[in-house]
């Protein structure tokens, strides 16, 4: 009895331990299914023959790394094209979002910036040099064949205290004294002409009229000034790596009324009284947004005679205006496309001036230094007008104590053509 039941107790054990293992054995089974289908799913693919087909699938089941995918953009695109027609709307088009959506290695206006940079700053340095040329002339060449006209209106005062001495004239007592404060204004309007003879000579030509007012003379006078004639010759081509060097020759008339030939007491002149020829040299650097400029120049004033200027108890025969000459340099900053600001430094002096009366008597006069500081502000007005308003301050006794000066073309009265 005993026998039988341990008999039965293994059998139900057995039976058992078999419906576990089949339980066991059914679900791996179905997670085998399950795993199969899911590798079968692209089954269009495994069968074809087309190597294209099988290259995508490759790329589909390689991990995606810098060696097999250089661009994500076109691995996510060709998944996409290689899916059975079967395949669920919804995964297409949430793959076709991630490839538009998925950021470039290289940004796509990089390029584009970096060649609009460089425009920009072609423009900007062309732009300071084009307001800085009009302002500063004597530093630019016009291009063959083109011709322009700018007009130029100047005003300087001149103040000045003079000790007024009388003595008598049986003794050095002292009969008079008095100090005069002097005061002389001074308008120039100047119309300068330039053609360029060749890209590198230029041809100018100017022509001022001068207005004067003086205090102390209780007189007025205008006439036509002193007209020049210049030129200017660039012997170099402009190199990457060297500043460029313009020449400039200069021949001025006295034209306007001598100094040395009207009343010393009670007249005024509008002209230096006598011809002058004089050379120079200048150069420019420009370091956007600056341009730094440079000039030197030298003037021979040739000898006048035969005056005949009544001078108190003298007659001056003969004047002989010795040698002149100066520097200039400062910078131009430009704020923006329309406005660019200019300072500069002059510096001229004067020497061996020497005046010869008819008594024989000769007088030698020391020589003059005379500096002063300007500042000029360009104005672009419209895209081929350019005005520029100066102010200047003298910092010797020689020089102006006030000097104001407005400058502008003159192509809308039609003066003017430029060659591209």
């Amino acid at each position: 009895m005993q026998k039988q039941w341990m008999n039965r107790s293994l059998l139900s054990l057995s039976i058992g331990l078999a419906m576990i293992g089949m339980q066991v054995y059914a679900a791996e089974d179905t997670a085998s299914d399950t795993n199969s289908q899911v590798t079968a799913a692209p089954s269009v693919v495994e069968g074809t023959t087309d190597p294209v087909a099988a290259e995508s699938r490759a790329q589909v089941e390689a991990p995606l790394t810098s060696d097999n995918n250089p661009n994500t953009d076109s691995a996510v695109v060709s998944t996409i094209a290689e899916r059975p027609a079967t395949a669920d709307k919804s995964d297409v088009a949430v793959a076709a979002n991630t490839a538009t959506d998925t950021p470039s290695m290289v940004p796509e206006d990089k390029a584009s910036n970096v060649l609009q940079q460089k425009a920009d700053d072609a423009t900007s340095k062309s732009n300071l040099e084009e307001v800085f040329t009009r302002s500063e002339q004597q530093y630019s060449l016009s291009k063959r064949g083109s011709y322009s006209a700018t007009y130029d209106v100047d005003y300087t005062y001149y103040r000045d205290s003079r000790l007024d001495l009388a003595l008598s004239d049986d003794s050095s007592t002292l009969t008079r004294l008095r100090i005069e404060e002097d005061a002389q204004h001074t308008l120039t309007n100047t119309f300068t002409f330039q053609y360029g003879l060749l890209n590198n000579v230029t041809l100018t030509a100017s022509l001022p009229l001068v207005a004067k007012s003086d205090n102390l003379k209780d007189e007025t006078t205008a006439g036509l000034g002193d007209i020049s004639l210049g030129a200017r010759w660039e012997p170099f081509p402009l190199k990457a790596g060297r500043l460029p060097l313009i020449l400039f020759g200069s021949l001025s008339t006295k034209t306007g009324d001598s100094p040395y030939e009207i009343d010393a007491v009670r007249g005024l002149s509008t002209g230096k009284g006598y011809y002058s020829i004089g050379g120079g040299a200048s150069t420019r650097k420009f370091i956007d947004p600056v341009v730094l400029f440079a000039s030197g120049s030298v003037s021979y004033g040739l000898k006048e005679s035969g005056l005949n200027q009544v001078r108190g108890s003298r007659i001056l025969d003969e004047f002989d205006p010795g040698i002149s000459g100066g520097v200039a340099f400062g910078f131009a900053y430009s704020f923006n496309y329309d406005v660019s600001l200019t300072m500069s430094y002059q510096q001229s002096f004067s020497t061996s001036s020497e005046f010869k009366f008819t008594s024989g008597e000769v007088s030698s006069p020391a020589d003059q230094t005379s500096a002063s500081m300007a500042f000029s502000l360009g104005v672009r007005v419209s895209p081929k007008t350019i005005v520029n308003g100066s102010v200047g301050f003298g910092l010797t006794e020689d020089a102006p104590d006030v000097s104001l000066g407005l400058s502008f073309p003159l192509d809308f009265l039609g003066f003017g053509r430029e060659n591209r």
